[in-house]
Parts: C-alpha cells; sequence; structure tokens
C-alpha cells in the first residue's frame, strides 16, 4: 500500500480553487508529527497559511529577489534564470500553503563552546536540513492519501531571509521549503 502511494504521487503545481478543510491540513499535521528529526529534538513546526496577502508578500519578495539576482547576471544568463524562476511562485493559486520552519539546535556549540568548528556548524545545518526533508515528504505522502495534490519547493528559498521576514521568524528559524496544498487541477 506504501509502494502504490509513492508511485502514485505527482508534484501539484496548479489546483482547484476549492478550500481545503482544515480537518484534512490536522490530519497532515498529525502525520507530519510523527517524523525523526537529528538529535532526538522537535525543533521545527509547520506554519499553515491561508492568508491571500500573504501569499502576495510570499511572491513578491521572490520576484523581488530574483530579479535582484537576475540583475547581477549577463543579459542572455539572466534571460533563462528569469525564465526558470518564473516557477518559483507557483505555490501562489493554491488554497493553502504549509510551510516547514526548523530551529538548528546548537548542540556541538554547546558542548565545544569555543571549539567548536565551522565544519561541525555546517553539519549540524546539515542534519537540520536532512530532518526537514523528512518532515516534508511525510507531508507529501499524507497529501496524497488524501486525494490531495502538493508540491516541494524549495526554489522560492532563494529568498529565504526575505521570506522569513515576510512570516516575522525568529532570526534562528530557517524555512524548510514551500508546500502548496489543494486539489489537483487536471
Amino acid at each position: 500500500m506504501l509502494q502504490a502511494l509513492c508511485e502514485s504521487r505527482r508534484s501539484c503545481r496548479k489546483f482547484l480553487p476549492d478550500p481545503v478543510s482544515q480537518e484534512l491540513i490536522d490530519h497532515i499535521l498529525k502525520t507530519a508529527a510523527t517524523s525523526p528529526f537529528a538529535s532526538g529534538r522537535r525543533n521545527w513546526k509547520i506554519l499553515v497559511i491561508r492568508d491571500r496577502e500573504i501569499y502576495a508578500r510570499l511572491v513578491q519578495v521572490v520576484k523581488e529577489r530574483a530579479e535582484s539576482m537576475a540583475a547581477e547576471m549577463d543579459e542572455d544568463i539572466a534571460f533563462l534564470f528569469r525564465r526558470y524562476v518564473q516557477n518559483f511562485t507557483q505555490f501562489e493559486e493554491a488554497p493553502v500553503l504549509l510551510i516547514p520552519v526548523f530551529r538548528i539546535a546548537p548542540i556541538m556549540q554547546s558542548i565545544l563552546r569555543d571549539q567548536v568548528t565551522p565544519e561541525l556548524q555546517s553539519w549540524e545545518r546539515d542534519n537540520a536540513v536532512k530532518s526537514i526533508s523528512c518532515v516534508v515528504m511525510l507531508i507529501l505522502l499524507a497529501a496524497e492519501s488524501l486525494g490531495l495534490g502538493a508540491c516541494y519547493m524549495t526554489g522560492p528559498l532563494i529568498a529565504g531571509k526575505e521570506l522569513a521576514e515576510a512570516l516575522d521568524l525568529a532570526p534562528e528559524q530557517e524555512i524548510g521549503a514551500i508546500i502548496p496544498i489543494g486539489y489537483a487541477h487536471k
């Protein structure tokens, strides 16, 4: 049954305008909560966004960041880049966004204090990123099991800092992805 679910799951970027019930979202969140996480700590949460003004702000910051990056490129490369990053705002029409947010637990810093190395800090961050990816995979499979479409979008994270500010996250929190959820437009 799990194999069939995994094989049927596809990334969905076009959604019907039909709302997704809170009951279905709660089911997805409950499933995500079963995910393992590095160091056994639950240093993450999932934001549930339905507010169209927030959507608009998120789209705006991604577009602004992409344009500022393109402005520093050679014209022919910038053209290709601009075409590609148009995909980074395809979450705009989804009925709901799930945004996993994680915090790096600085265990090595607390253990090793001033002897922690940049390599260990990078390793710790990588563990958090890998862990939030496990959370995301459970979100995607839960959505699929409920007949919903979803997409694991990391492209928008080119504007990660700006997105975090738009969502009023604490400085130590990072966004793991933007996951649009809804009924797939066929």
